[in-house]
């Protein structure tokens, strides 16, 4: 099992190592898609949404395989797929609705009620499991724990 801090270390590391692989990427698809519209003028909500959630899905993929090397505890490692799996039900879950809006299954109100209401449960069900990953392992470091540490490293380093 590893240390608390050290944790927290290799978590920050691993965050900026990831936002620094994303950024590029990311500003070129987004791009590609700004160029595209200009030049059809049709806007693909479903692609723009999902390069949104890529860097998200490729951040907590390798948050997922950080975790699992910090303990070896079955429960622990079941509980940090499962974390992981809420990040891929959550693309699922906006590509299912953009489709049923698409083809005219809903409406806008019933969309954006089910948006709202599935935002809500996948926050929920987040903070839960990370919850239950601070029960079973004491050492686990929380997503506001990371938080708070990468506010405090950005304002020693602004300073």
């Amino acid at each position: 099992m590893v240390d608390h801090n050290i944790r927290l270390e290799r978590m920050m590391e691993n965050d900026r190592k990831r936002q620094k692989q994303m950024l590029y990427p990311t500003i070129g698809i987004i791009a590609l898609f700004i160029i595209y519209f200009w030049a059809t003028d049709v806007l693909l909500l479903l692609p723009i949404i999902l390069v949104g959630q890529l860097p998200v899905l490729y951040k907590g993929w390798h948050r997922m395989k950080l975790l699992l090397t910090f303990n070896d505890d079955a429960r622990y490692q079941q509980k940090v797929r499962s974390e992981f799996g809420m990040a891929v039900g959550n693309i699922v879950f906006l590509l299912l609705l953009i489709a049923s809006s698409m083809l005219g299954w809903i409406t806008l109100l019933t969309l954006v009620i089910v948006v709202i209401v599935g935002l809500i449960t996948f926050l929920a069900l987040g903070i839960r499991i990370d919850r239950e990953l601070k029960t079973i392992d004491p050492e686990h470091v929380t997503a506001t724990e990371l938080g708070k540490a990468q506010l405090e490293h950005e304002k020693r380093k602004s300073s």
